[in-house]
C-alpha cells in the first residue's frame, strides 16, 4: 500500500499490515465474519501476566445489532488492529478505584519507570511518515494466539514498552474497558497435509502467528502434519505460553525446544559455563536449553525432515529481521524451497 492511500496507517511499514488485498480466506456462505476490515469494538475481558513486560489481553465482541450469522474468526497467523486517539492517550490515574495490588498493568506500570527523555525518544520513533493525513489516531498490529467464535473473545499477547505510546492507552485498560478492532490481515494460507513437515523458529512475542498456526493444525485430527517448534527467548522468567506448548507435546506430531540466551543465575556472574540451575527449575522433560540456538543446531533441526524431499518441508519464521536472516541464511544453504515470514 502506498502512503497516498487514504486507509494507510502512514507508519511506513515494509510490509503493509494493513495490507487491503482481498482476503484470500474463505467462509462458509451462512457465516459472516465479525471482522470486516472496520473497526469494531470490543470489551476489554481480562489481563494477566505473560513474562517479563508481556501481558495477556481477552476481548469480548460488543455487537451494535444481534446477527445470528456472526462469528468471530481470525485465520490462523492473521492479526488484527487496534486503535487509539491520540488524544486519549495519558498516564494512568493513580487516584482511580484501581489499585496496584489489584491491577497487574498497574502494577508494571509502577516498577517501569518512563527514563528521563524516554516518552521524547518514543514519539520520534513512532512518527507518522505520511504528514498530510490527519493525525487522530495510533495503531497497531496485534495476532490472536485464541479465539472463540461462539462466545466471540480473542486473546493477544503484548508486550509494553516503558514510554511507549500505544503503552500509554494499553495500561488503562481493565475488565470492561471499550476498545476498537478492525482486521483480518494476513496472507498466510495453510492446506491440511500439503507438507508432510512444518519447522517454525520464532523468537519472543512474535511466537504469536506461529502458535496459532501450529494449534490449529494440530486441532484439525485429519491433519498428519509433522510440527517442529524452535522458540528462542532472552531469560527463563520470559518464555510465553510455556504451559501450552507443554501440553501440545501431548500430540503425537508435535515437538518443541526453547532455547535461552541469557543465563541469569549466580553461577553464569561468577563465569562458571555449566551448571544445574536451570535443571532445577524445569518440569520433567521440559525441552529448555541455556544457549543460544546455532547454525549448526538449526541445519541439524532441518536435514532430518528433509530425508522426504525437499518438497515436503515448509519453515515458518517470526522475529526480528537479524533473526530470521541468521535462520534464513542455513535455510538458503541446504537450498529449502519452501520458507514463509510473518
Amino acid at each position: 500500500m502506498s502512503q497516498e492511500d487514504p486507509a494507510c496507517c502512514g507508519s511506513g511499514c515494509t510490509s503493509c499490515v494493513l495490507d487491503v488485498k482481498p482476503s484470500k480466506h474463505t467462509l462458509p456462505p451462512d457465516v459472516v465474519n465479525v471482522f470486516d476490515r472496520t473497526y469494531k469494538q470490543f470489551r476489554c475481558e481480562c489481563v494477566t501476566p505473560a513474562a517479563d513486560n508481556v501481558f495477556r489481553f481477552r476481548f469480548r465482541y460488543v455487537p451494535v445489532i444481534g446477527d445470528d450469522r456472526e462469528r468471530l474468526i481470525v485465520p490462523p497467523g492473521c492479526h488484527l488492529m487496534l486503535r487509539a486517539l491520540r488524544s486519549a492517550l495519558h498516564q494512568p490515574d493513580r487516584k482511580s478505584d484501581s489499585s496496584p495490588e489489584d491491577n497487574p498493568l498497574l502494577r508494571w506500570w509502577e516498577a517501569n519507570p518512563v527514563q528521563p527523555g524516554g516518552e521524547e525518544h518514543a514519539k520520534q520513533k513512532l512518527e507518522k511518515h505520511d504528514k498530510s493525513e490527519d493525525d487522530l489516531y495510533l495503531s497497531r498490529p496485534y495476532t490472536p494466539i485464541a479465539f472463540d467464535q461462539e462466545r466471540g473473545t480473542f486473546d493477544v499477547l503484548v508486550k509494553l514498552e516503558p514510554g511507549g505510546q500505544m503503552t500509554h492507552h494499553l495500561v488503562t485498560l481493565s475488565a470492561g474497558s471499550r476498545t476498537e478492532w478492525k482486521g483480518v490481515y494476513g496472507d498466510f494460507l495453510w492446506t491440511r497435509n500439503r507438507y508432510r513437515h512444518v519447522v517454525a523458529f520464532v523468537q519472543g512475542v512474535a511466537i504469536a502467528p506461529v502458535y496459532s498456526t501450529l494449534r490449529s493444525i494440530l486441532d484439525d485430527e485429519g491433519d498428519e502434519t509433522r510440527l517442529t517448534l524452535c522458540a528462542c527467548f532472552r531469560n527463563l522468567a520470559g518464555v510465553l505460553l510455556r504451559d501450552e506448548l507443554r501440553s501440545l507435546a501431548g500430540y503425537w506430531n508435535f515437538a518443541y525446544a526453547i532455547y535461552l540466551s541469557r543465563r541469569t543465575c549466580a553461577c553464569a556472574a561468577a563465569g562458571v559455563e555449566r551448571c544445574n540451575c536451570l535443571a532445577a527449575r524445569l518440569r520433567y522433560n521440559e525441552p529448555i536449553h541455556d544457549r543460544r540456538l546455532a547454525a549448526a543446531e538449526i541445519e541439524r533441526l532441518l536435514q532430518r525432515p528433509l530425508a522426504d524431499g525437499k518438497p515436503s518441508l515448509l519453515v515458518l519464521l517470526c522475529g526480528t529481521e537479524s533473526f530470521t536472516s541468521f535462520i534464513k541464511s542455513t535455510v538458503e544453504k541446504l537450498e529449502i524451497e519452501n520458507c514463509y515470514t510473518f
